[in-house]
């Protein structure tokens, strides 16, 4: 079997993971999650992470603590040993997620940036908490005007590392990301498949699933996080709902009001993911049947 990677792609909610796990059933597969969430321990209802016996077939899921720093560089370097380790036992890795950042770090290199020392972590952090997001997005704007124009600076996580970087290099993260990228994974083939029911379809989907979440412990989930790692670490989450939700523990907004910012989000969200991935020539958009009729009649 050559050294062969199936991608599955789309916005948030779309059926990634119910595609993959149908793969699976068909071909022989090792699943592996491409969600920047997933990645935390304990955020398993709002970042629809794969439970029960499913789960056990999952990789790259509970890597790390909430609060913890977690990077693209992060999850290249826990990915490559696990889809080597497939190739080796004859079975086809299989990466399903929205993280585009994710994905073409492993596949086209990451910027061979060096370490933020913790106590920059820290001061950063603690002036989020005092001064807001918007001052340090200014902030960024001004320091790295070419980072800013293609971050979200609604995202804390994302303005945070900006930041971090050109505090402790000196150099803006833009130009460490155009220049000295170290190889990414080199796949023989890597087939792309991408999940989009369209966008009204998309958002009742998200309407449903965002209902179901919070109807199977979504708050109570938040609340337990809250416990173990403290409020600042929820509240700093990048992960659509959790500071939403931690609001309303705390009496900042009503559940009427949670529950409209957690859609409002997920919708931006998603508009977001869909406009990076149609921007990827190689994905190929079908249907799941469609999708898995190609990756079974496909040679790998």
């Amino acid at each position: 079997m050559e050294k062969a990677l199936v991608v599955i792609v789309g916005p948030t909610g779309s059926g990634k993971t119910e595609l993959a796990q149908s793969l699976a059933k068909q071909l022989p597969c090792r699943l592996l999650s491409a969600d920047s969430q997933q990645v935390y321990r304990g955020m398993d209802i709002g970042t629809a992470k794969p439970m029960g016996a499913s789960k056990a077939a999952w990789g790259l899921l509970d890597l790390a603590n909430p609060g913890q720093p977690f990077s693209a560089g992060d999850w290249v370097r826990e990915s490559v040993p696990l889809i080597e380790e497939a190739w080796s036992d004859g079975k086809i890795p299989v990466l399903a997620g929205g993280t585009g950042l994710y994905l073409k770090a492993l596949l086209e290199g990451l910027a061979d940036i060096p370490a933020v020392p913790d106590a920059i972590r820290q001061s950063l952090a603690m002036e989020l908490e005092q001064k807001g997001l918007a001052e340090l997005a200014a902030r960024l704007q001004s320091v790295d005007p070419a980072l800013a124009q293609r971050t979200d600076l609604a995202n804390p996580r994302r303005v945070l590392r900006g930041l971090e970087v050109q505090a402790a290099t000196g150099k803006a993260l833009s130009q460490w990301q155009a220049h000295g990228t170290v190889p990414g994974l080199r796949p023989a083939k890597t087939v792309w498949i991408g999940q989009d029911p369209g966008k009204d379809s998309l958002e009742q989907r998200l309407e449903s699933r965002t209902d179901s979440l919070l109807a199977h412990g979504w708050l109570q989930e938040v609340e337990l996080l809250a416990g173990l790692h403290g409020d600042d670490a929820v509240s700093r989450s990048a992960a659509i709902g959790y500071p939403e939700l931690l609001d309303q523990l705390r009496g900042r907004q009503r559940p009427a009001q949670a529950r409209e910012a957690i859609l409002k989000q997920t919708r931006q969200y998603a508009r977001r993911q869909r406009t990076w991935f149609r921007s990827v020539k190689e994905i190929q958009w079908l249907s799941p049947s469609a999708a898995l009729t190609l990756l079974g009649n496909l040679a790998f």
